[in-house]
């Protein structure tokens, strides 16, 4: 394959969020076209502890231009000592049946490679693209003519349509398996200077759609010809939706706490992880700005990162002075932000490492438990770090912030570090929930 060397920081950033959900899959469809903007899958990784891996591989590859060849040198040995290589017997965690399947190999290592480049590549140019829409609002489909080229993408060669056309949400390339088309990007000038105009609409298809039954979960999709199953979507639209959900979050500090409660339940499996890669590309910005010799200049910007449930709602009612929150957005702002990522370089022990704090949404969202510390007013949300063993994050209700030189009032992280587990166990801290395992018994901090 051949793409640039230094992709656009777009790209990089689309992958390494991705790594903060790694879903072990069987098969390749049981995570489907835009489930993978949020997760990272190996077909087969099901049972191996092989998926931070093939995501750190990737990651390092996509950075510093590795070739597939590079790729699989560097993680064939790792695989092998995993025992993910060669065509085993493993059972199928869906059916139950034991299946001789091909797990680790060169062949699939290249198809790692080369989709999740591909993937990320597009994600990277999506951004790009929505980032001067304004100034060219054109997409041009570019197909690679040679003999390889499948017969729909030779057809579409060529074609123009504005960038928010409905078309690109299915056919923004790749789309299958090795696909080398692109897309070329244009103004109006450029049509005026090579003479091209813009489509009345998509062509006409070659043959009609095809229906495609996922045979892991039954869902019956119509994917449109020329694109194989699994590939009927843009990467990088889901950057639109990161704003989006930006956005919206951002309307739980001024909302009631309990309609915030409820929304954020509401909305939890899609918004979440959208929050998370905002979030983690806010903390990555902010920490490569203070590396750099400007430095970055805290301006009480502010993220929301997550909301109060109706459990901590319902607890801060019934205590002896009820605390009725202002906002039920928990938020963090570059400040703090700061803090954590000065800690995190200085590896205090205690620090919070910046594999948890990219991920702090997540945490908030699906704590290990939450804690009120009833002597110096605060939650604790509870989690397990990456490095094992336990973390906490700090939140403030009702805290006074600065926000663009006026003040704001929500629920704010404050600290949050590494912890240990006995300490935990202080009589001050009140339980305010915790998962229940089967016979209702709580699980004990």
């Amino acid at each position: 394959m051949t793409l640039k060397a230094l992709p656009p920081e777009e790209a990089i950033a689309y992958f390494r969020a991705k790594g903060h959900h790694l879903q072990p899959s069987f098969a390749w469809q049981d995570l489907w076209e835009e489930d993978h903007t949020t997760a990272h899958t190996v077909a087969k990784s099901a049972g191996f502890d092989i998926l931070k891996d093939i995501h750190a591989a990737t990651l390092d590859a996509l950075k510093n231009g590795r070739t597939p060849e590079q790729f699989a040198a560097d993680l064939t040995p790792i695989l092998q000592a995993k025992g993910w290589w060669g065509r085993q017997d493993v059972v199928d965690p869906l059916t139950g049946d034991l299946v001789n399947a091909q797990l680790g190999s060169t062949r699939r290592l290249r198809t790692i490679y080369d989709t999740n480049m591909r993937t990320a590549h597009a994600a990277g140019r999506w951004a790009q693209i929505a980032r001067v829409a304004h100034e060219r609002p054109y997409l041009r489909y570019v197909a690679v003519l040679d003999s390889k080229t499948r017969p729909e993408h030779r057809h579409w060669h060529g074609t123009i349509l504005p960038w928010d056309h409905p078309w690109w949400r299915t056919h923004f390339p790749p789309n299958g398996w090795f696909c080398r088309c692109s897309v070329q990007q244009l103004s109006e000038a450029d049509l005026k200077r090579y003479g091209w105009t813009v489509n009345d609409g998509p062509p006409p298809e070659l043959e009609g759609a095809r229906t495609y039954v996922n045979p892991r979960t039954g869902i019956v999709s119509v994917v449109p010809p020329g694109i194989d199953p699994g590939f009927a979507y843009n990467p990088g639209q889901a950057a639109v939706d990161i704003h989006a959900a930006r956005v919206a979050a951002s309307g739980w500090v001024d909302a009631p706490a309990a309609l915030t409660a409820a929304e954020h339940a509401a909305s939890i499996d899609f918004l979440q992880p959208l929050l998370t890669r905002d979030f983690d590309a806010w903390v990555t910005e902010i920490g490569d700005q203070m590396a750099a010799g400007t430095g970055y200049r805290a301006t009480g910007n502010q993220r929301v990162v997550g909301a109060l449930t109706r459990e901590v709602l319902d607890y801060l009612a019934g205590l002896a002075e009820p605390v009725d929150p202002v906002s039920g957005a928990i938020t963090v702002d570059d400040r703090t932000v700061m803090h954590f990522l000065r800690d995190a370089k200085a590896a205090r022990g205690s620090a919070l490492p910046l594999d948890d704090l990219t991920r702090l949404p997540d945490i908030l969202a699906q704590p290990e438990r939450i804690l009120f510390d009833t002597a110096d007013p605060a939650l604790l949300y509870v989690f397990a770090p990456d490095a094992g063993g336990l973390g906490k994050v700090v939140v403030r209700v009702n805290f006074n912030a600065k926000v663009n030189r006026q003040t704001t009032v929500s629920n704010a992280v404050r600290t949050g570090g590494l912890v240990q587990p006995e300490n935990l166990r202080d009589p001050r801290y009140d339980v305010i929930w915790e998962p229940q395992p089967p016979g209702g018994t709580p699980l004990s901090p």
